[in-house]
């Protein structure tokens, strides 16, 4: 007679909160995904970041999923398409063997390091509904005897993307676990701009533009907008410290600077 290993629900944490060491490595993660999935567009909106109810919302317009991919390819723990075959010979192919996640099908579980909470919405081109799911990472902690796949979870369905786009995925993330600033989102925004093409005319081939948005942080923006056009540092009016808007890459621009100013 054979025997097989059995999963406890506390896999949940060794592969995501454990193994995902921050909220930088955790967004990165997710944008990951959405390239892989051939987005040209990812909009990660924060809202409410100095209140209890903060979210975090990441759209992109790539391929979606139909309701049997989510099953069983996004819930299909380890299960990844990139060992299968991959978009290659672009610039974020040196992004594809890090030592956390990566290929490993687990990125997924960034959500669990983001948040409690998570609903993700995914819509295949041609598809004329939407399919979400909605995870509890709690109850994956409830009892560690309890088998991973005993956890269940919710599915539906609506009639369009909340991004308004006609196809992709897009995931809300709700009670999050680390709190988030203008110094966190300047920090995640150059973390980001490493997945962008510092040369704009090869990039042009191979678009992926990366946009961030925080309401609350729009009013800093202006003054620091207001503060650039007085200042003579060249650097810190490139824009680094705009927190709303598009990802740049600015590294040959600020190398140039400082090989200048030497």
């Amino acid at each position: 007679m054979d025997w097989n290993f059995k999963v406890s629900t506390g896999l949940k944490n060794i592969i995501g909160r454990e193994l995902i060491t921050n909220e930088f490595i955790a967004i990165f993660e997710l944008v990951k995904n959405s390239y892989d999935a051939g987005a040209k567009k990812v909009f990660i909106e924060f809202e409410n970041i100095y209140s209890n109810d903060s979210k975090i919302i990441i759209s992109d317009d790539g391929h979606g999923m139909t309701a049997q991919d989510i099953q069983d390819k996004w819930l299909f723990v380890a299960y990844s398409e990139k060992t299968e075959g991959k978009r290659a010979g672009t610039y974020r192919d040196n992004f594809s063997e890090r030592v956390y996640a990566g290929a490993k099908g687990v990125g997924r579980f960034s959500c669990d390091r983001l948040g409690k909470n998570l609903k993700l919405y995914s819509q295949k081109i041609g598809d004329i509904i939407v399919n979400y799911i909605e995870v509890d990472w709690s109850a994956f902690e409830i009892d560690s005897k309890e088998e991973f796949v005993n956890v269940p979870i919710r599915h539906g369905v609506c009639a369009e993307l909340p991004s308004g786009f006609d196809c992709g995925t897009t995931i809300e993330i709700f009670g999050l676990r680390s709190e988030w600033n203008r110094e966190s989102l300047l920090e995640l925004k150059k973390s980001l701009s490493k997945m962008i093409n510092p040369d704009a005319e090869l990039s042009k081939d191979d678009q992926f533009n990366i946009y961030i948005k925080c309401e609350e942080e729009k009013a800093n923006d202006k003054a620091e907008r207001e503060r650039i056009q007085r200042s003579e540092n060249k650097i810190a009016a490139s824009g680094q410290n705009i927190v709303n808007g598009l990802v740049t890459n600015y590294v040959f621009e600020t190398l140039n600077i400082k090989t200048t100013q030497i």
